[in-house]
């Protein structure tokens, strides 16, 4: 019984090994897949973001404001967020009746 648990455990770790070799492309070059050509982005975007901002490739002036307004936008809700989180540290646990 024991001879035969042997060969078995032999054959799974040749079989797995043979496995590895033939995977990591031992046995013979594969093939090499050759690169599909990418089309370039288009150069610019005609969707507005959703966060407030401009588009990325706007280098005018409103943009730069609306950038800023977004900006600022967003400072204050981090800041309003940060508030939050500060005062729900500085709770006092409240005892609970069963």
């Amino acid at each position: 019984m024991a001879t035969a648990i042997k060969w078995i455990f032999i054959v799974i770790i040749l079989g797995a090994a043979g496995f590895l070799v033939w995977w990591s492309g031992w046995l013979g070059a594969a093939p090499v897949p050759t690169p599909t050509p990418v089309e370039p982005a288009p150069t610019t975007t005609t969707e507005q973001p959703t966060n407030g901002m401009s588009a990325a490739n706007d280098t005018s002036d409103a943009a730069v404001a609306q950038d800023t307004a977004a900006v600022d936008v967003q400072m204050q809700a981090l800041t309003t967020d940060s508030a939050n989180v500060d005062s729900s540290m500085s709770d006092k646990q409240t005892p609970q009746d069963y």
